[in-house]
């Protein structure tokens, strides 16, 4: 069947009685609201209320092709979608995070035809996190004869890596009329060949796929008639080849190689674009997460888009792909379990038929930290997840993140409830306040032998078993199990190093993915840094709207943890130098559990001359010491990649080196004062080059003559655009930021904020201008070309 992209000429409207306006796709509906303070659950969105929302538009279609088969597939809208056709309704979906198709054979007419989109997202709270809204993803129009190949109709299965042998099964329409011809091709060139809807082809000399060199094929099927040999349809694919196994003693092997996952977890939002999923988006973080030593990532707590695995694909990425984050327990009180029972395996369906002959995706993620699997009838329905998972595609292994605290509550209360001491109220993820605050006495009734009283049935069901904020019951499940593999599916950063330290001495242990990757919109405030207190609750109040708790912010720029990281997983020296807030030197404070250091690399601190600086250095090696103006503060030992001194703050320089264990020097880094007599705006996008229709990532920088980033001034910045693209989204990752990201000017914070650009359809050129008061204005331009 033919593809073709629909993104552009929508109408979109917020219920039915707004003004509609021209929107492409991806789009985010929820981004454009107007936050609420007072917004029930807002704190878990960011305060961004739901909505219902209209998407239309026109479709044209030749007389050709309304005698075939027309199919439209939407790869995610939140939530609740039905389509109409020139006003008859066709289809929908209820969950906002599978992809789903619509069949619109037969009812297309020759000439113009209405698409008309319908998002519910009006009934809240149904999400713990920021969710979105609208038609996020992209949608495809699929057109082609009687007989085709479906869309997703080839899915390929690694059979075995030495000798490669694959399995390739087409899926066609129409009756035994036609065959179906498959070649595999390497480069260009065809390399193997096969022939059936369903064959095995063997691959000489085959590349294998992995996350360290992601070799990719592609897989051609042509359907021919079976008598006149003809062609009916062609289709094809990219993908790679690669066996998963796993076992109690090495742990997760890929291509027979023990493989250890240096994972994040990672929400589906694009901090400034909202849920809006655009190829260029999931690219660029898949990139920079390379760039700093990932090797895996974790999507949670819901199905990931196209996109994101075709970035993954490319760039050598291993992923959890995870389906639900409830089942029949609520963790609002509109979330998915309210659908749970008649949607599941549908939802399942459609998570395996996209990740099926994807090889970045290593495993399905059945639940996330799901009450039921603290209750007498959770295994059951791991064991019908996992059964069916495995009827529809059993190459992979499946896993449950569980978190021991939520299941030993929710079996305390349900033991409660059979005894008459308990109202019945099931114990939800509401409960957070609650378990944190409870968190030494469950945390001393959880011993392996406890848990697995309560979790053993959901835990057998499952290929791995993983473990949210458990990584000290590691060693106790498998002298009880040794035949499991296990995994820690979600981790505090402030124990990366620990944790670290435990996944490589233990072989069965799959890999560490800590909470998390990259900052988000919602959930807010649980790992922002709380002053003049010890104590905070675990989210906060507005105009808090982010996380707070990425080892990459909000517009993708690397932390202190993600630095950290990187160097102690070994994909960089270092050293990193980086300062505690000397404008809160003193003041008792938290970070909670979800943020490794609150320091950042500045040694700008006007007005805080003489005040005690805490200053940590990460590096490889054996020991770091510290220069102030070239003056000693004396060398350490690295513990875990990480040395802290302290020192009375005055202007100048900081410079570390690291050394090895015979004391020879590895590298050295500087960290200036900024001279903020010379500050200037700088515009930096991010590629020379984009494609028509594409996106193009601009931050816009505070800097003195020498570069060094003015940290902590606070400048009002606007940005123009002018010539063949328009500015889509700008702003900041302060977590406290006010205001809509859709506005031509944002307050700079850490020295930077980010501009997204869309170019336009034709070539062209695109000026950037940005200015601020008091300063020349900085202008940058980029190419719209259709090849990049």
């Amino acid at each position: 069947m033919r593809q073709r992209t629909i993104n552009q000429g929508w109408r979109f409207r917020k219920d039915s009685e707004s003004e509609a306006i021209s929107v492409t796709l991806p789009h985010d509906a929820m981004i454009l609201e107007a936050q609420d303070p007072a917004l029930e659950n807002g704190a878990a969105t960011g305060f961004y209320p739901g909505g219902r929302y209209e998407y239309r538009k026109t479709l044209h279609f030749t007389a050709d092709e309304t005698a075939g088969t027309v199919i439209a597939e939407f790869e995610g809208v939140y939530m609740n979608a039905r389509v109409f056709l020139n006003g008859e309704e066709l289809g929908g979906h209820i969950y906002g995070y599978t992809d789903f198709y619509v069949n619109l054979t037969g009812k297309v007419l020759a000439g113009e035809n209405e698409l008309l989109v319908v998002a519910d997202n009006f009934t809240t709270p149904n999400s713990r996190w920021y969710s979105g809204s609208g038609i996020y993803r992209s949608v495809h129009l699929w057109t082609g004869g009687k007989d085709c190949i479906l869309p997703d109709g080839i899915r390929v299965k690694t059979i075995s890596a030495d000798p490669t042998v694959i399995e390739v099964t087409t899926e066609v329409t129409g009756g035994d009329e036609s065959r179906v011809d498959v070649e595999i091709l390497k480069d260009g060139q065809t390399v193997a060949s096969g022939e059936g809807r369903s064959c095995r082809i063997s691959i000489p000399d085959a590349q294998l796929w992995s996350a360290e060199k992601p070799e990719l094929y592609t897989v051609r099927a042509t359907l021919r008639n079976l008598e006149r040999g003809d062609v009916l349809d062609t289709a094809q694919i990219r993908t790679g080849f690669r066996m998963i196994s796993w076992n109690g003693g090495e742990g997760l092997l890929i291509n027979g190689k023990s493989v250890k996952l240096r994972g994040g977890c990672i929400h589906h939002d694009h901090g400034i674009l909202g849920a809006a999923s655009n190829d260029e988006s999931e690219y660029r973080r898949v990139k920079r997460l390379k760039e700093f030593g990932y090797n895996a990532i974790r999507y949670s707590h819901n199905p990931a888009g196209k996109n994101f695995l075709r970035a993954c694909d490319e760039l050598g990425m291993y992923v959890i792909d995870e389906a639900f984050d409830q089942w029949k327990v609520p963790q609002t009180a509109h979330d998915y379990s309210t659908v749970f029972d008649q949607e599941w395996q549908g939802d399942i369906r459609a998570l395996t038929r996209k990740d099926y002959s994807h090889p970045c995706v290593i495993m399905y993620g059945i639940g996330n930290e799901i009450t039921d699997t603290g209750l007498s009838f959770g295994g059951q329905i791991a064991a019908a997840i996992h059964g069916f998972i495995k009827s529809l595609d059993d190459s992979r292994p499946t896993m449950i993140a569980f978190n021991s605290m939520l299941c030993m509550i929710a079996h305390m209360k349900e033991e409660q409830q059979k005894a008459g001491k308990d109202s019945g109220r099931q114990a939800t993820s509401q409960d957070a306040n609650e378990m944190v605050t409870l968190l030494a006495k469950i945390k001393s009734m959880i011993t392996p032998e406890n848990l697995l009283a309560i979790i053993g049935p959901s835990a057998e069901a499952v290929d791995i078993v993983g473990l949210n904020y458990g990584t000290d019951l590691l060693e106790g499940l498998h002298a009880i199990h040794p035949d499991w593999t296990l995994l820690n599916s979600e981790t505090f950063p402030s124990k990366i190093g620990e944790n670290w330290e435990t996944v490589q001495r233990l072989p069965y242990v799959a890999g560490d993915f800590h909470w998390t990757a990259w900052d988000y919109l919602g959930e807010a405030g649980v790992g922002l840094p709380t002053y003049g207190t010890e104590q905070a609750p675990f989210s906060k109040g507005y105009p808090c709207r982010l996380a707070s708790c990425g080892a990459f912010d909000l517009n993708g720029f690397p932390e202190t943890a993600a630095w950290y990281n990187a160097i102690l997983w070994g994909a960089k020296q270092g050293p990193y130098i980086a300062v505690r807030p000397l404008n809160h030197a003193g003041e008792p404070y938290t970070l909670g559990r979800w943020r490794l250091t609150d320091s950042v690399p500045c040694w700008t601190w006007p007005g805080t001359e003489g005040k005690t600086a805490e200053i940590e250095i990460c590096a490889a090696g054996e020991s770091t010491e510290l220069f102030l103006n070239e003056t000693s503060l004396g060398r350490k030992p690295l513990e875990s990649c990480i040395a802290r001194f302290s020192a009375p703050y005055q202007p100048g320089t900081l410079r570390a080196v690291s050394y090895d264990a015979d004391g020879r020097k590895i590298a050295e880094q500087e960290l200036m004062t900024a001279n903020t007599t010379t500050a200037v705006l700088h515009v930096l996008p991010e590629e020379k080059n984009v494609r028509p229709g594409g996106l193009l990532y601009v931050p816009v920088c505070l800097q003195d003559a020498q570069g060094n980033l003015m940290f902590t001034e606070r400048r009002d910045v606007h940005v123009s655009i002018s010539g063949a693209g328009e500015l889509i989204a700008l702003g900041s990752a302060d977590p406290e930021s006010t205001g809509r990201f859709d506005q031509d000017h944002a307050w700079i914070w850490h020295g930077q904020v980010l501009a997204v650009v869309r170019a336009g359809e034709n070539p062209g050129t695109i000026a950037i201008c940005a200015s601020t008061e008091g300063l020349p204005d900085a202008e940058e331009t980029v190419e719209v070309k259709t090849t990049v």
